[in-house]
């Protein structure tokens, strides 16, 4: 009987364990209790680390440690401008941020989601909406009662809707109307300037082969950082990047650093320059949106946060602002050099080598990479054809005890990389 006939591979394992678990759980709890549904092989935490790469709900929210998107969506907030045509037929057009937060599985596959969500309307009814394509766009359907509530409110184009989320996984939403007029553009920009440099942050983190990080899977790691858990969120996703960030879109793939318009001398921010306990130290930074401007937009978004924190405990709220692990807003260590230069599948990699005996020097990240496609095609080559041949076999046996990497592993096709962004219908930002 085949491996996968037996029992269930690493990727269906992870995905269980991780929607199963309403907090982030390290790598460790992850193999712990993935014995529980299957055997645990020798190159176990390979596989593991290997699946996270696969599901796309497997949100690194710190060093080692990876949360479900569904359960970090709770009590989040964004912020989604509306357009006359959305006000005049009742629907959202979305873009990839609003499309994980409304449907978080989606990405997985790319395959039409026909769940029904529960909607909300503060101060008004709850309504039921779906996704459907709109002028070849996802869209969000909310029909006409969502038109007749925002005319109550005298809404209209360019007014803001504030998104909330209570259960992700449930489906259950809230939207409120915020007029225009009740904009505070200073505190805004100031959380605008944060997204953009966070974003930076982790685009540098980047160190896939590719040309630039898809736009969900940018969103779901902000998200994963707790960026959004605020009350206060920022403009929309596309917005924001285009107007505050060094990062450009590229072929409705997602973005990357535009470095042909970058004067380093000038835009970067060396390591280790930032004292301002902002976070991010080792971010890439436009000249415009330069350390006294943004120490100015902070200040301005602490002070809306005092204002807005009148009548709240003063213990609660020091938590909250200072203390992101007791309020389970979760950010990652931008020191751990490891993490910040690296990908899931060299960090199993030098995990095990550090656990092991190996009298070989430990490999580079770009060597790793060599010799992991050189058994991958290996074990291709044995799949297709049945048997390998005893020089393949020697050297495939000496792979993967250079690697500590489970060939089983690469079998695992159970959910498959990003497709093509062709179909079903792109975002037309």
């Amino acid at each position: 009987m085949a491996t996968s006939e037996r029992y269930p591979s690493y990727a269906t394992c992870v995905a269980k364990v991780l929607s199963g678990s309403a907090q982030p759980l390290t790598v460790d709890t992850l193999l712990s209790r993935i014995k529980e549904h299957r055997p645990i092989t020798k190159g176990a935490r390979s596989a593991v680390y290997r699946a996270i790469g696969q599901l796309f709900q497997a949100v690194p929210v710190a060093p080692s440690r990876y949360g479900w998107l569904s359960s970090l969506l709770g009590k989040n907030t964004f912020r989604h401008v509306l357009t006359g045509e959305e006000v005049r037929r009742g629907f959202l057009m979305l873009d990839e941020l609003e499309h994980a937060v409304f449907f978080p599985q989606f990405f997985q596959t790319y395959q039409p989601d026909d769940r029904k969500l529960q909607i909300e309307l503060f101060g008004g009814p709850t309504i039921e909406a779906e996704a459907y394509i709109e002028r070849k766009t996802w869209s969000l359907r909310l029909g006409s009662t969502f038109i007749e509530w925002i005319d109550e409110l005298g809404g209209q184009g360019r007014d803001d809707l504030l998104i909330f989320v209570d259960d992700a996984l449930a489906g259950r939403y809230q939207l409120r109307l915020q007029p225009r007029e009740m904009r505070d553009p200073n505190v805004i920009q100031g959380r605008n300037i944060q997204l953009a440099l966070l974003a930076e942050e982790l685009v540098s983190e980047d160190r896939r082969a590719r040309t630039a990080m898809p736009t969900a899977e940018l969103a779901a790691r902000i998200i994963g950082r707790g960026f959004f858990a605020d009350a206060l969120p920022p403009d929309d996703f596309h917005f924001v990047l285009h107007q505050y960030s060094l990062l450009r879109f590229h072929n409705g793939v997602g973005y990357s650093f535009d470095l042909e318009n970058m004067d380093f001398a000038a835009d970067v921010v060396p390591s280790g320059s930032d004292d301002s306990g902002d976070g991010f130290g080792e971010a890439v930074v436009r000249p415009d949106l330069d350390r006294e401007a943004l120490n100015a937009a902070e200040m301005m978004y602490s002070d809306f946060l005092q204002d807005d924190m009148i009548g709240q405990g003063d213990d609660e709220w020091e938590d909250l602002l200072f203390e992101p692990e007791a309020a389970d807003m979760p950010f990652f260590d931008s020191s751990d050099d490891l993490f910040d230069n690296s990908c899931a599948s060299y960090e199993a990699y030098v995990e095990a080598y550090q656990e092991s005996d190996s009298m070989d020097g430990m490999l580079s990240h770009s060597d790793f990479h060599l010799l992991e496609a050189e058994l991958e095609t290996l074990v291709a080559l044995e799949q297709e054809f049945g048997y390998l041949l005893a020089d393949q076999m020697t050297r495939k046996e000496q792979l993967i005890e250079r690697l500590f990497i489970d060939p089983e592993t690469l079998l695992d096709n159970d959910f498959p990389d990003y497709p093509d962004f062709d179909e079903p219908p792109f975002w037309e930002n």
